[in-house]
């Protein structure tokens, strides 16, 4: 097991209340749940619409830059499978890359008031590069994924 095994089986046990599909971290992408099940980590109506993973926090340059990759990648391999195309979330509720943050700004109606991956992001890319990452630059790296499925 890996050394968050944990947040696996919390999830698993308290799936009604706190459930993503899959977990990613600089080293796997784990899914533990098929991606065709409602999940319960980013409020309605996300939850019912959405394919959900959650970053592992993880320490060091090499992992953050690895994780990043590879949130990118199964965000557009879960994409390509669903027949979609990349596009960032508007606030008119289109779009198919969608941040919990997202859902806070433009479909949640106060059910959630999460800002995540914004906070771990900015303080990973300062921390180990000097420089930021947002949602659009994740949405580049989506982008340049899904263009080499």
């Amino acid at each position: 097991m890996t050394v968050w095994g944990g947040e696996i089986n919390y999830e698993k046990a308290n799936y009604n209340g706190a459930f993503v599909h899959a977990f990613v971290d600089g080293n796997q992408i784990v899914e533990i749940a098929p991606t065709d099940h409602e999940a319960w980590g980013a409020a309605y109506p996300a939850n019912g619409r959405a394919v959900q993973f959650e970053q592992v926090e993880v320490y060091g340059a090499n992992n953050f830059a690895h994780e990043l990759v590879n949130a990118a990648y199964y965000t557009a391999y879960k994409m390509n499978e669903y027949g979609m195309f990349p596009s960032l979330a508007q606030s008119d509720g289109t779009g198919s890359l969608w941040s919990h943050h997202d859902v806070t700004r433009y479909i949640a109606n106060g059910k959630t008031t999460h800002t995540d991956p914004d906070g771990y992001w900015t303080n990973r890319a300062s921390r180990y590069f000097g420089t930021s990452y947002t949602m659009n630059d994740f949405f580049e790296l989506v982008k340049y994924e899904y263009s080499h499925l």
